[in-house]
């Protein structure tokens, strides 16, 4: 299977699109570095995932899945967009802390990615805000 790179992935205009790509359809259970508490405190702990977690929230703008009109509010993650292993982490390879595998979403959209199906992630019923308008939604 070809994997999208960040730059491939950006033209898929609208997030749900992006997010039809970057979900893994159930496959969560299959072996990666994300059931061992050890390998993750070690990568994400590191001083290069620190810089490059600023970098891709920078280049994002801080917002879900790149998208401009879905800032994160709270509880901002850095997803890969193509699985790493766990002896990538092991041997730190230079390839996971690639910017082109690398976008922001919230925890709701990492966990839908991991774990959904992406319901209740796109807004519904959003009031169009008009200038003058005092009501609360």
């Amino acid at each position: 299977m070809r994997y999208l790179t960040y730059n491939e992935l950006i033209t898929l205009p609208s997030f749900e699109e992006r997010f039809n790509y970057l979900r893994l359809n159930g496959r969560c259970s299959e072996e990666t570095f994300g059931g061992h508490r050890l390998l993750n405190q070690m990568l994400y702990r590191s001083p290069q995932w620190k810089d490059i977690r600023q970098r891709v929230i920078i280049r994002d703008n801080g917002c879900d899945l790149g998208i401009e009109d879905r800032p994160i509010q709270k509880y901002l993650m850095i997803h890969h967009i193509n699985p790493i292993t766990i002896e990538q982490v092991v041997n730190f390879d230079p390839a996971i802390f690639d910017l082109n595998n690398l976008i922001c979403c919230s925890r709701e959209t990492h966990n839908a990615i991991h774990y959904g199906d992406g319901t209740n992630l796109t807004p519904t019923n959003i009031t169009e805000r008009i200038p003058g308008d005092t009501r609360l939604w």
